[in-house]
C-alpha cells in the first residue's frame, strides 16, 4: 500500500489516500469530466471512502447528477474528487496528486464520448461507457 497526498493549486484543500496496486485508475472521456476539468480526458483512481480523507480545508461540492457529487476547491477551482450517493467509492483526480506519476491509468472509459482529436492509449483496455469497478 502507498500513502499518497494531494490537493488544490492554491493549497487551501489537501487530502491523503491509500493506494493499492489493484485500484482501478481510468481516463474518463465523458462530457461531464471534460466540462468539469477543461481537458479532453480526466484520469481518476477509485478507492473506498475508508482509504481517503481531506486533511486540510474543505472542498466544495457540486451535484451534477443523481449519480455523483464532484468536489473542488472553492478558491482556485481545482477538481479534486468525486463521490457517489451510496458512499461506495471516491474517485480522486490523478492530476491533483502531489506525485501524479505514482499511479498509472489502468483503463479508459466513456470512449463513446471522446472528442475526435483525442487519441487512446493502445496499451490500455477501452470501454464504450463505464469501466468495471469492483468497489
Amino acid at each position: 500500500m502507498a500513502l499518497l497526498t494531494g490537493g488544490c493549486l492554491c493549497g487551501a484543500v489537501a487530502y491523503r489516500l491509500e493506494h493499492l496496486p489493484g485500484d482501478v485508475a481510468d481516463i474518463c472521456f465523458c462530457r461531464e469530466c471534460r466540462k468539469a476539468s477543461g481537458a479532453a480526458g480526466l484520469p481518476w483512481v477509485q478507492v473506498p471512502p475508508a482509504r481517503f480523507a481531506v486533511t486540510k480545508g474543505a472542498a466544495r461540492g457540486f451535484a451534477f447528477s443523481k449519480a455523483a457529487m464532484r468536489w473542488f476547491c472553492g478558491d482556485c477551482g481545482t477538481p479534486l474528487y468525486m463521490t457517489d450517493p451510496e458512499g461506495r467509492s471516491v474517485g480522486v483526480t490523478l492530476g491533483s496528486l502531489d506525485e501524479p506519476e505514482a499511479i498509472r491509468p489502468t483503463t479508459q472509459g466513456w470512449v463513446c464520448e471522446r472528442v475526435s482529436w483525442q487519441g487512446l492509449d493502445a496499451g490500455l483496455p477501452a470501454f464504450e461507457k463505464s469501466p468495471p469497478y469492483d468497489l
